[in-house]
């Protein structure tokens, strides 16, 4: 396996394939506008790449970076590489790019009572297995509760994250519609 990642802005090909992917990974209550990814990027708020195993097509990661904070937004793999290792590769080569930075992700809450309980253990289990583990608390947004998993030793707290988000998006959004839509000044 030799993952090569493409600036979704330089890829040639494929661009639909992105896309289509991201909007079938995300429920749209989790997914922000495409065209806002895609805004941030151009503004050097955030990295979107889609990554090629040799050829074939894979799979996406979008990344926000803010001083020694890397969040890792959105990962997706296509359905047909799922459960090949490439998931576990992407988490690998983050660790190794990023590695003088502290990594952080969100998954969903293990909720008993939510109707997709499996996959989110599923997923968390995937999480553990790659050496994140959780920060100790939630971020709740847009109705969605998160658990906030790192894989550093060192604890992110949600201020540093606050940051974050409040960097990404600009004040006026922050103020206006996050903070309205979350638990982050809790």
């Amino acid at each position: 396996m030799n993952l090569k990642y493409v600036d979704y802005y330089k890829l040639k090909k494929d661009k639909k394939k992105v896309k289509d992917l991201y909007i079938d990974s995300f429920p749209e209550e989790e997914r922000c506008p495409f065209s806002i990814l895609l805004s941030k990027v151009r503004k050097n708020k955030g990295e979107f790449f889609a990554f090629y195993d040799e050829e074939k097509y894979v799979g996406l990661i979008y990344n926000i970076v803010y001083k020694d904070l890397v969040y890792i937004y959105y990962l997706a793999i296509d359905k047909e590489s799922r459960n090949k290792g490439y998931g576990t590769r992407v988490l690998t080569d983050m660790k190794e790019m990023y590695k003088d930075k502290k990594i952080i992700l969100m998954a969903e809450t293990l909720d008993p009572d939510a109707s997709n309980y499996a996959q989110r253990k599923t997923r968390n289990k995937f999480y553990l297995k790659n050496g994140f583990v959780n920060q100790g608390y939630i971020i709740e947004e847009f109705g969605v509760a998160y658990d906030m998993l790192g894989c550093s030793s060192t604890k992110v707290l949600k201020a540093e994250f606050k940051e974050l988000i409040r960097n990404y998006f600009g004040n006026w959004f922050f103020n206006k519609i996050y903070v309205k839509n979350s638990n982050i000044e809790e």
